[in-house]
């Protein structure tokens, strides 16, 4: 078991790190976003502002929505790879995945983006819509800025083909909207069509599954020579 655990964690590591040394072009192989990407250009009453692809393919893409009605408000879909080769456990990443970004959370409250953050609560997300179950998993905080203003805050991750659909709100607390975030990602997530594994993922991906079998086969050798001695 503890063997297992090192070598999908070194291979989580290996991607990771992939990531900070691709260059800043864009392949031709990578996900074609502009392309491929469907996302609903309005959704109740948030209305699609901005569409941001990133160079590096591995940061995927950004949406914003804005609501003419509560103009405070942030509304940003995050969608890009998961730096796995597996992610069959859904629960496991997607968890894994919003530890991540409560991470970066606390780091940008650090650095001073942020007066104060305070985490308030974390759950399972799970709910149905257009024949198809959504499962996910959702951090609710409060994000208290430099000029003291307070945001209720609410960061979302799920799923789809290989890669994440990450929802990051935020609300003045004093608006008096009658929707809540699962109500705009509800309203969101069942229209958004994600591009297939690239040819340029796969790629990578099958890099880091072959050092997983080498780093495996070279455990089993030390292993049987250690009971050989």
């Amino acid at each position: 078991m503890f063997k297992n655990h090192f070598l999908i964690g070194t291979l989580v590591l290996f991607l990771a790190a992939c990531q900070t040394t691709q260059q800043q072009s864009r392949p031709d192989n990578a996900s074609n976003y502009e392309k491929d990407l469907v996302a609903p250009q309005l959704a109740g009453e948030l209305m699609l502002k901005d569409r941001k692809v990133f160079d590096q393919p591995e940061y995927g893409m950004s949406l914003k929505y804005i609501d003419e009605n509560f103009p405070e408000d942030y509304v940003t879909v995050y969608i890009y790879p998961i730096a796995r080769v597996s992610w069959d456990d859904t629960q496991e990443v997607v968890s894994e995945e919003l530890q991540h970004v409560m991470a970066e959370i606390e780091s940008a409250s650090k650095m001073g983006k942020y007066k104060n953050v305070k985490p308030e609560a974390t759950k399972n997300v799970a709910f149905e819509a257009k024949g198809k179950e959504f499962v996910g998993k959702k951090a609710q905080f409060t994000i208290q800025m430099q000029n003291k203003a307070e945001y209720h805050s609410e960061a979302y991750v799920f799923i789809s083909e290989d890669k994440y659909i990450k929802f990051r709100l935020s609300f003045p607390k004093h608006t008096a909207r009658e929707n809540t975030g699962l109500d705009i990602v509800k309203a969101i997530l069942p229209e958004i069509t994600v591009p297939k594994e690239s040819e340029y993922m796969f790629a990578i991906r099958e890099s880091h599954r072959k050092k997983m079998i080498e780093q495996w086969m070279k455990l089993i050798m030390k292993s049987a020579k250690s009971e050989g001695s």
